[in-house]
């Protein structure tokens, strides 16, 4: 299955003009997929700020709607001090999105405890939970074989919850063997072309506009400057370049080639942040790797 992970990069602007439309075409065209898009991943997997700041929701539902995709909510890890917000909001989406919301991605124990009891949905566990070492400049740990610790203990999270129904994985090395991993019954979703490398409870793009003793604040209350500024590093690294990006609280780098062994991937969850980029910004992308000039 394709799916779009507009977690992160939607916002109101995007919905404009036709630009997801052409952000779609252009995914489809520039990696030859050859299936039609069914599933929009909405929300975010890292940002508490940007989630309860997120005001396009309606218009995504009714595109969705028009579209016959459906729509997975993605959460990230609340503050204490966002939670009750983060509830209300949680309550008030779903029941606009029901007819396109059928499941809700998670990536904490207590959010996936409170959406278990409280939803009738199915549930995934999302990319924060698999906390496996990450590192593109460290070239002979990338280019290895790693096994996700936490599919190792299933029993542990999963036997007395059946509302979790898939997984999302990150592409962290060049090789991720599943061989080993008890996941029958389970999605699997893997995360493309780049892999989470880093990220925290701090955005340094937030803190632009703050006066010097109100910067670097963990969860400070923002304007969604991450929308319209990021950073882009093309680097030589132990004898290759290395695409990293600076979006929002996070770092990513790119990795378009793993290979996963013992599982077949379920889901291709294509995070476009270069083709928003380009058709948002007007950018021009190298030939060789796809990074935004």
């Amino acid at each position: 299955m394709f799916c779009l992970n507009l977690c992160e990069v939607l916002s109101g602007a995007l919905l404009q003009d036709h630009k997801l439309d052409q952000v779609i075409e252009k995914v489809v065209r520039d990696n030859q997929i050859g299936e039609p898009l069914e599933r929009i991943y909405m929300g975010s997997s890292f940002c508490s700020q940007y989630f309860l700041h997120l005001a396009c929701w309606e218009k995504m539902f009714a595109l969705c709607e028009e579209r016959g995709w459906k729509l997975t909510l993605t959460l990230p890890v609340f503050s204490q001090k966002d939670l009750s917000w983060a509830k209300e909001r949680i309550a008030t989406i779903l029941e606009q999105g029901k007819n396109v919301t059928d499941e809700v991605t998670v990536n904490d124990l207590g959010m996936l405890k409170y959406i278990s009891e409280k939803y009738d949905v199915g549930v995934n566990l999302g990319r924060l939970f698999f906390k496996d070492s990450r590192d593109i400049r460290v070239r002979p740990y990338q280019e290895g074989e790693i096994s996700p610790n936490l599919l190792s203990c299933r029993s542990f999270f999963m036997e007395d919850n059946d509302k979790i129904k898939g997984i999302e994985i990150d592409p962290t090395n060049r090789y991720i063997d599943l061989r080993k991993c008890d996941l029958e019954g389970i999605n699997l979703g893997v995360h493309s072309p780049f892999c989470y490398m880093t990220t925290g409870n701090i955005c340094k793009f937030a803190s632009i506009h703050k006066a010097p003793e109100d910067k670097f604040r963990p969860n400070a209350r923002c304007f969604m400057e991450c929308t319209g500024i990021y950073e882009h590093y093309k680097e030589r690294f132990d004898g290759k370049y290395a695409d990293i990006i600076r979006y929002g609280r996070t770092v990513y780098f790119y990795n378009n080639g793993c290979r996963i062994a013992g599982k077949k991937i379920d889901r291709k969850m294509y995070f476009p942040i270069l083709e928003v980029k380009e058709i948002m910004k007007g950018g021009v992308t190298d030939e060789n790797t796809g990074a935004l000039k």
